[in-house]
């Protein structure tokens, strides 16, 4: 009986996961639902979040009641979710004068919402969550600049629940109108296969050179980190591939595992989708989306480019070779398989620089993607049949847009996405059997459906536990104080300069600053999801930066930089974890290896800070003065690499290693004097390493 209640369960919380990506398509691309305003769609968006998390999370006790207990808190999460969307315009929420069952519903709501994020994310989110609930009630006896006096348990529980100043805020906000429907639309394509695509071709394309298989593994977790949102998922997605094909070539289990950490958290800040970062940054900051994913680009690929160099010098100190030819995927094969999925994310990129809205162009590529995927094993079958229905469905989209006021894209989707599906269908065809598509059906649909909401469910409770954060922050008057102490702590710091460098002041300060605030970002981002952090670092570091005179975009992007590397910080990695089970390592191992192989670019936010050219800030800066800045940031990559992994051509010594990190160091200013000095030494290390191998391979011929 009990087994058949589990099944029960789960196959409820099935239903529920494609209702709520269902949903989250439909409001996308059509809007809300008659009836339903902007804080209803959030009332729906967190009580089916909490719903799922507690028939999909039970709890790890084997007892009988567990069952009882995960159900009953299932119902609680339906009941005060359907309370709130009937009650958000009663006359005793309005005013800010609850009664009884609406102060019972904001408790309930709370104490469901940090249990689900304890099952979901972990615990270390629940503490922080504690500690600013605690430092709400307990600040009248804490000292300046910490004390305050607004510790009301009845006020608490109204701005955190009927309020846009608690859960329901601006990160739940961003969740529900653009995070969801990009979840899903990664998970629609890794349903199509899509990622096991990303892996072939970068295989095909780095599999034979020294480290291959980790090579690969760098480049198809950027690609789909951008779009997968979540580090974790992204990490056992590639991981599943890419870690026993290292382990084949001859990189030690832990070191596998960090590899694809380090490749699967930096994901998140590659554009196009940034692992919907970008969206909140949109809020946060108020450029467009057009001038963040621009701004990012660079130091995005210089960060993935600081990865593969650690993972050449890595493969060379241990001799590792690549894959043989023959074990390698077509390419050409590839392609004709499932080359058409690339399309999809072509047309989402288009869509978003044409200034289409979030959402909108995420339901736009989602439907592109639908049609592709599945009219190509149609046509490739049975092209008739695969004509009339691609016809009818064009046809009934057209008539609907007539009828209903649906949106002519729809109907252009279906056509561009059945004329591609033709062409590929037509291709293959000439190619023979072996060219022959994955098959999309039914059955892939609602994987990828369920897959979405799953997949949502920890950015849906981490941003509604960041709220309550923000929302303490707020309340309290600690948002501007903790940028006011980064910036009281950079001052003195920056008054202990002798007074021959009074000139440097400004700079020391900054850089105090800057060095205060990764401390900050590190300590802050232990342990949770970077959507989470970043919502948490935008609010309470990112304008201390601003305040002393860093552009906006620049400061946020240094937050979320270290945000992401908070992602790999050990012991709290939770991608770690995912990949040591995938290698058969240590977890702490495992993640200390992850933060290694992201060190490399430790110092580019540095580097993008204090120079705007990096981040296409500057428009009076030429083309040749930013490849400048891009090569001297490379050339500090490379230093800060070979000081790590103690190799260049060969094995460096000690005195190599800190004139190495001297050269990383002095890169980081940007004036024209460090840079020469940094390349100068790099380059003479390069001589040594060079006469070093050479004088090594003489000897190994007598």
């Amino acid at each position: 009986m009990n087994t058949m209640n589990k099944r029960l369960m789960l196959w409820t919380g099935m239903v529920l996961c494609v209702l709520l990506s269902v949903y989250h398509f439909y409001t996308a691309g059509f809007g809300y639902f008659p009836g339903v305003g902007t804080r209803s769609h959030l009332v729906i968006h967190l009580a089916a979040g909490l719903c799922l998390v507690y028939l999909l999370y039970p709890t790890s006790s084997r007892h009988s009641w567990s069952l009882w207990l995960d159900t009953a808190l299932a119902i609680a999460s339906a009941a005060v979710g359907l309370y709130l969307f009937m009650n958000l315009q009663s006359s005793s929420i309005i005013s800010a004068r609850m009664d009884s069952l609406d102060y019972a519903a904001a408790v309930l709501l709370v104490l469901l919402l940090l249990e689900a994020t304890r099952r979901v994310v972990g615990l270390p989110l629940v503490i922080i969550a504690a500690v600013f609930i605690a430092y709400f009630f307990l600040g009248e006896y804490l000292v300046y600049p910490f004390k305050h006096s607004r510790a009301e348990l009845e006020r608490f529980f109204y701005e955190m629940s009927f309020t846009t100043s608690g859960i329901f805020g601006t990160p739940l906000s961003v969740s529900a109108n653009y995070v969801f429907i990009f979840i899903l639309f990664g998970a629609v394509l890794e349903a199509t296969g899509a990622g096991r695509m990303f892996i072939d071709l970068a295989l095909r394309a780095f599999g034979r050179y020294k480290g291959g298989p980790a090579k690969a593994a760098v480049v198809a977790s950027g690609m789909l980190g951008s779009i997968s949102g979540s580090s974790t998922a992204n990490a056992v997605t590639t991981g599943t591939f890419t870690i026993p094909l290292m382990k084949k070539v001859g990189f030690k289990p832990h070191v596998a595992g960090g590899i694809e950490v380090a490749a699967s958290s930096s994901g998140q800040l590659l554009p196009p989708i940034m692992g919907a970062a970008a969206f909140l940054m949109i809020e946060y900051t108020g450029h467009s989306y057009a001038e963040i994913i621009r701004s990012a680009f660079i130091p995005a690929i210089l960060s993935y480019i600081a990865i593969l160099v650690m993972v050449h010098f890595e493969a060379s100190r241990g001799g590792i070779l690549g894959l043989k030819k023959e074990e390698l995927a077509s390419g050409r094969r590839t392609l004709l398989r499932q080359g058409y999925l690339i399309v999809p994310v072509i047309v989402l990129v288009w869509l978003l620089a044409e200034g289409k809205t979030v959402g909108n162009a995420a339901f736009y590529a989602t439907v592109i993607l639908l049609v592709i995927a599945y009219f190509a094993h149609q046509f490739r079958s049975r092209l008739p049949v695969g004509l009339m229905l691609a016809g009818a469905l064009a046809a009934g989209a057209y008539a609907l847009h007539w009828l209903l006021g649906w949106q002519m894209e729809i109907t252009a989707m279906i056509v561009i996405g059945s004329v591609v599906a033709l062409l590929f269908a037509l291709v293959q065809k000439r190619a023979g059997s072996w060219a022959d598509p994955v098959r999309f059906g039914y059955k892939e649909l609602l994987a990828g459906l369920e897959l979405a909401a799953r997949n949502a469910l920890s950015v849906i409770v981490a941003c509604a536990t960041a709220g309550i954060l923000i929302g303490v922050v707020n309340l309290t008057g600690f948002s501007s104080k903790l940028p006011q102490l980064i910036i009281s702590f950079s001052e003195d710091i920056a008054g202990l300069v002798p007074p021959f460098a009074a000139a440097y002041t400004g700079e020391i300060q900054l850089y105090a600053a800057l060095v205060l605030t990764v401390v900050a970002c590190l300590i802050l981002g232990l342990g949770l999801p970077t959507t989470a952090t970043y919502v948490i670092l935008a609010a309470m570091i990112a304008p201390a930066l601003i305040r002393l005179d860093m552009p906006v975009l620049s400061a946020h992007l240094f937050v979320l930089y270290y945000g992401i590397l908070a992602d790999d910080t050990p012991p709290i990695n939770l991608p770690a974890y995912a990949t040591a089970g995938i290698a058969k390592a240590d977890p702490i191992r495992t993640g200390v290896q992850g933060f290694k192989f992201d060190s490399a670019a430790l110092l580019l936010p540095f580097a993008f800070a204090t120079n705007p050219n990096l981040l296409l800030l500057n428009p009076e800066a030429g083309i040749g003065i930013i490849a400048l800045n891009i090569l001297t940031a490379l050339v500090g990559i490379i230093a800060l690499a070979s000081c790590i992994q103690g190799w260049l051509l060969e094995r460096m010594n000690r005195l190599e290693r800190l004139n190495a990190l001297i050269a990383a160091l002095v890169l980081i200013h940007g004036s024209w004097i460090t840079d020469l000095i940094g390349v100068v030494l790099l380059l003479g290390l390069t001589g040594i390493s060079f006469h070093r191998r050479k004088k090594s391979r003489t000897l190994d011929l007598h």
